[in-house]
Formats: structure tokens, sequence, C-alpha cells
């Protein structure tokens, strides 16, 4: 097992050196860079070329990246281009509200995935399974953006009530905090867990038809009983894949949210980087997103281990 994490963390090196090279030079390709978007439309060439030479970005990209990433391996990320602030302590700042948003986030993805995909599991072709199931395809189908929208707009015309637009930390004051970050956790966490309680919803079914839960039932215990002794565990290996990749992929899902429900955490400051071409917070947020999904999968291959005692993972193999 130790060997086998060893071995994975060492294939991140090489996975974030491409994404690094990959993100480095498609910014730099993007129509417009970060001198032409600060002077403006009205700026002549040779003030564009002065900022650019302020700024190093006249020389040659692969003398470029080279000192950018000798500066990330020795714990210098960067200096923003556009807040005048190193791009650690932007990103030390924000990460707490993206934190926060993402755990919430998930709590409500596990809490109504699985409470779904079992309910749908049990009444299987009963009215409740139908309704879970549209239900389960409007919350795939419909966009997040969208979603948080109605959120904001529905309560304050029909009740006149808009959650905060200001950072409450949680301990400060728990009500105000919740009240901020309570409905785009639920939009994420809505959005994410239809695919969750599909996922349950057909590994639940596979495991209630085997014998081992028929002599269960013979046995007269209660079908929550069964279900939630005997099924569910056996159905989750499918669904670990499935959470692991929705936790994931959620960073880009705050990107949006962020902006909508005004919230000023590391999705929106991505936005905001692409936008003003900010090109060291474009290319660390890059590289933290290589990280988080990397890391996600060895939790993920872990998860299975302790799931189910016939997968080992040894060496970097399973057998």
């Amino acid at each position: 097992m130790t060997g086998y994490i060893v071995g994975r963390l060492a294939a991140l090196v090489p996975i974030l050196v491409g994404v690094s090279i990959v993100v480095f030079v498609l910014v730099r390709i993007m129509p417009g860079n970060f001198a032409q978007l600060m002077l403006g439309p009205n700026a002549v060439p040779e003030q564009v070329q002065e900022l650019e030479r302020e700024y190093g970005l006249d020389r040659p990209l692969v003398e470029q990246y080279f000192d950018w990433l000798n500066g990330v391996v020795r714990g210098d990320l960067g200096d923003s281009y556009i807040r005048d602030r190193s791009v650690a302590s932007e990103l030390l700042d924000r990460l707490p509200i993206t934190g926060e948003l993402l755990i919430l986030t998930v709590g409500v993805t596990m809490l109504l995935g699985l409470a779904l995909g079992a309910v749908a599991a049990v009444n299987h072709r009963r009215p409740a399974d139908g309704i879970l199931r549209a239900v389960s395809i409007l919350g795939m189908s419909v966009p997040t953006f969208w979603t948080a929208t109605l959120v904001i707009l529905l309560p304050s015309i029909f009740f006149s009530y808009a959650p905060p637009f200001h950072h409450v930390p949680f301990f400060e004051n728990p009500w105000d905090n919740l009240r901020e970050y309570g409905p785009p956790a639920l939009v994420l966490g809505f959005a994410s867990s239809c695919g969750l309680a599909r996922i349950v919803r057909g590994a639940l079914l596979g495991v209630l038809g085997s014998d081992y839960i028929r002599t269960a039932r013979s046995k007269g215990l209660r079908e929550r009983v069964v279900v939630r002794r005997h099924a569910l565990g056996n159905a989750m290996l499918p669904v670990v894949t499935i959470l692991g990749l929705e936790v994931a992929t959620l960073m880009g899902g705050t990107v949006i949210i962020e902006q909508v429900f005004a919230l000023n955490g590391l999705g929106r400051l991505m936005l905001e980087s692409v936008s003003a071409r900010d090109y060291p917070v474009i290319q660390v947020m890059a590289l933290y997103a290589a990280v988080v999904f990397v890391v996600m999968c060895l939790f993920i291959d872990l998860a299975y281990a302790w799931l189910d005692p016939r997968v080992r993972l040894t060496g970097g193999r399973r057998g």
C-alpha cells in the first residue's frame, strides 16, 4: 500500500509539468495579451511594448516558462499583474471561502444522492421511482447558473428576501454564514446529487437481486435494515468512483456559482484572472486543479481497497 501511494504521488510530478506547459502556452496564444487589455484599445504599440518589457513578457516563452517554474519549485508562485499582491497571498485569502462552499456542497451531494438513489431502488417500478428518476434527469439537464439565478430572484420577488452578499466567517455568525453559503451549496449539491442518485439506484438494484439479500429478507429483517446493512455497502464501489470524480470537478462549478452569488473565492478569482490575462494566477490555479483531480483519484483507489477486501493495492498495481 505504501509503495502504491508513493508511486502515485511521484506520478503527480510529470502530470503537473505537462499541465503547466499546456496552460502556459494556451494563455499566451489567446487573443489579446495582458499589456493590451491593461492599456485599452487606444494604446499605441510603443506603450504596449514598454509594458510588456516591464513585466518580462517580451522575453522568449521558453525563458519565461523556466523562470516561472523555477520560482514555483522554490515556493515562489509569483505576483499578480492586476492586484499588486503575491499569488500565494491571494490564494490563501480566498481558499477558506471556496473550501467551505465545497465542503457544504459535498455534504449535500452525498445526503441527497444516496437518499434519492436508495429510495428509487427500493421503490423500483413504483410511482416514487418514476418521480425521482424524472427529478434526477431534470437536475442533470438544467444549467446550474439558471438554477442559481432562480434561487436569488424568486425569494426576492415573492418574499423580499435575498441572501447576504458579504463574507461572514462561520464562527463569527453561524446563521449569517449559512445564509450566505447555503443557497450556492444547495444549487451545486443538487446538480451533482442527481447524477450520483442514478448511479446509486443502478448499483443497488443489482445488489438487491442477489441471493444473500433474499436470505436476509427471509430472516424477517426490515427492508431498511437490509438496504443499510447488507446492500448499500456492497453497492458503494461504483458510487465512490462517481462521487470522487464529482468532487474533483466541482472546482469548475464554483467559477459560475461564485460569480452569481458574489462569493469572493477561488472560482471567481480564476474567472477574473482569465478575463484580465493575469498569467501567474491562471497558471497556479491550473496546477491547483490538476493536484486536486489527481489526489481525488488516489483517494478513490484507496477507498476501493477499504470497501472491498478483495482489492489490494501494492506497488502501483491492483491485485
